[in-house]
């Protein structure tokens, strides 16, 4: 019996003295969602196609160009269109989204419109910067080949102000 309360001492003195700390692995912070809620607001700034990053071809790719908003407490998204501030909701420009917890993808799930979900890959996600890249038929065409647009945002800080619908 003594035996054992000396290990057991033992064990506890050496679980004491030794910093919870050391027991953990450190990990590198890896940006996620909740970067997307340090704007209220984030505006398209660039898009261009893999290969050509000093090409703007936002003109080419309206759909993807405009004003979002982002709440990763409720995990919901809403676009709008950049001149006029409207909701883009009813035409699939609000739902759920999700970062994957590798942090590699973001996935969109509309609730309502022509698509169930869309899956981009995430570039960038910090509070200075979000871009994202997706396949997509050449100037939206649905004829044309596939590329990999890269879709680059920045927090908006412009007149127009956006309201939640959803």
């Amino acid at each position: 019996m003594p035996k054992r309360k000396l290990l057991f001492t033992a064990a506890l003195l050496a679980g004491l003295l030794n910093p919870l700390v050391s027991q953990a692995q450190q990990t590198t912070e890896l940006p996620d969602s909740h970067a997307l809620g340090t704007s209220p607001q984030w505006l398209t700034t660039k898009v261009y196609i893999e290969g050509a990053a000093d090409v703007d071809v936002k003109d080419k790719y309206p759909g993807v160009v405009g004003i979002s908003m982002w709440d990763p407490n409720r995990n919901r998204y809403e676009f709008f269109y950049p001149d006029t501030g409207l909701s883009k909701y009813e035409q699939g420009g609000g739902g759920y989204f999700l970062v994957t917890g590798d942090r590699n993808t973001h996935i969109l799930v509309p609730d309502k419109g022509p698509h169930r979900s869309i899956v981009r890959r995430l570039e960038a996600l910090n509070n200075e910067e979000f871009t994202y890249s997706r396949e997509v038929p050449r100037d939206m065409l649905e004829t044309n080949e596939n590329v990999r647009i890269y879709v680059v945002h920045a927090p908006y800080k412009g007149p127009i102000k956006t309201t939640r619908t959803h």
